[in-house]
């Protein structure tokens, strides 16, 4: 059985929840099928009940994992695609950096702003520089591959996705399939300006084209 509510005012978006004044209501549109249970919108994951829900050991066992893998990566000095973790972070550190601190600013301050979608997407549009710029630097670098342009691709994915997904795990109660959705989406866009655009200045390197 379904059931209609009707509220009288304006209904206002804030972290992806309705409000109309005070009170949380149902946002429009939020019972479409691409949506969690709790009417989140899914942009690549299907509904599943399976993942629908909170799983606090296995999100951190897999947050542990990945930061363990980078220390190893780092402690033995293994290389990926011929160059260490040191030789990716080292000439695009302050980039990193920023776009840490760009992430931080959208969940402190950004959602906070009258005009939050405005500010959000320039903001989105700044660490999408700061990829790309890394993309550029490190494809000036000798002997910088395609593959060296993916794992900066998945080095930055779980940077700034994955600070972004525990943030809205641990802060906002968002189940695993939200979190894991949004993370896929993300290193998508992620992956467009460091592995596709980086695989091009590595195309021009190879091809002598200044650029």
């Amino acid at each position: 059985m379904k059931t209609t509510a009707y509220y009288s005012g304006k209904i206002e978006t804030k972290n992806r929840e309705c409000f109309v004044g005070n009170q949380k209501v149902d946002c429009p549109g939020s019972q479409e099928k691409n949506s969690t249970q709790t009417g989140d919108k899914l942009d690549i994951l299907p509904p599943s009940p399976i993942l629908d829900k909170r799983g606090d050991f296995v999100f951190t066992s897999i947050i542990l994992l990945v930061v363990i893998g980078y220390i190893l990566l780092a402690v033995f000095k293994t290389r990926v695609f011929g160059k260490t973790l040191a030789e990716y972070v080292k000439p695009v550190w302050y980039f990193i950096l920023i776009s840490i601190l760009i992430v931080l600013w959208q969940y402190l301050f950004g959602l906070r702003l009258d005009d939050n979608l405005m500010a959000l997407r320039i903001s989105q549009w700044l660490w999408q520089a700061l990829v790309l710029a890394s993309a550029y630097k490190l494809s000036k670098l000798p002997g910088t591959s395609y593959g060296n342009m993916l794992f900066l691709g998945i080095l930055y994915s779980t940077i700034i996705h994955g600070l972004k997904v525990a943030i809205r795990y641990y802060f906002y109660d968002k189940t695993l399939l939200y979190t894991l959705d949004r993370f896929l989406y993300g290193s998508l866009l992620v992956m467009v300006f460091a592995f596709v655009l980086g695989s091009v200045f590595v195309y021009l390197k190879r091809r002598g084209i200044r650029y």
